[in-house]
């Protein structure tokens, strides 16, 4: 009886550990609009952008520019996207000694003119600031010797 009682108590903690992993909710989507496209928002629908001016795994966006440009950081994302999987991101340490995720190696940042869920006012800003369409970047490879530039943005 002690042996059964045990089982359904491990059986029960599963679950529940289960349903809670379920239940907890993604913090990047991919969204759509026309005329832009697909791309990233964050858990509350705001806009990430990357930067034409950031090399993979580095920030170039300092002082001023972190003003109109705050960094996109969570500790640890979850996407309910296949266009997208969890192993896309990654987390820099900038040169200010704060973090900032990635998207495949470049970094991700709000835009503070996006006033609402959806606005994509910073997209082709100064032909320098993008929205982060995953289907436009490419992984880099596992040796980290071949990156593949974003398609259309003339870098």
């Amino acid at each position: 009886m002690r042996k059964m009682s045990l089982f359904w108590v491990v059986a029960c903690l599963m679950l529940f550990n289960a349903i809670t992993v379920l239940a907890t909710p993604p913090d990047v989507f991919v969204s759509h609009k026309d005329g832009v496209g697909d791309y990233l928002v964050d858990a509350k629908g705001m806009t990430l952008y990357w930067s034409k001016l950031d090399a993979p795994g580095g920030s170039q966006c300092k002082g001023q520019c972190l003003i109109q440009w705050p960094p996109f950081y969570k500790e640890a994302i979850l996407s309910s996207s296949p266009l997208i999987k969890s192993n896309d991101f990654g987390t820099i340490i900038r040169s200010d000694g704060k973090k900032q995720n990635t998207f495949r190696g470049y970094p991700l940042y709000y835009y503070t003119m996006d006033q609402k869920p959806g606005d994509t006012k910073g997209q082709n800003l100064n032909n320098v600031w993008f929205v982060m369409d995953p289907g436009h970047f490419k992984v880099i490879d596992v040796e980290h010797t071949g990156w593949s530039e974003p398609k259309g943005t003339n870098k």
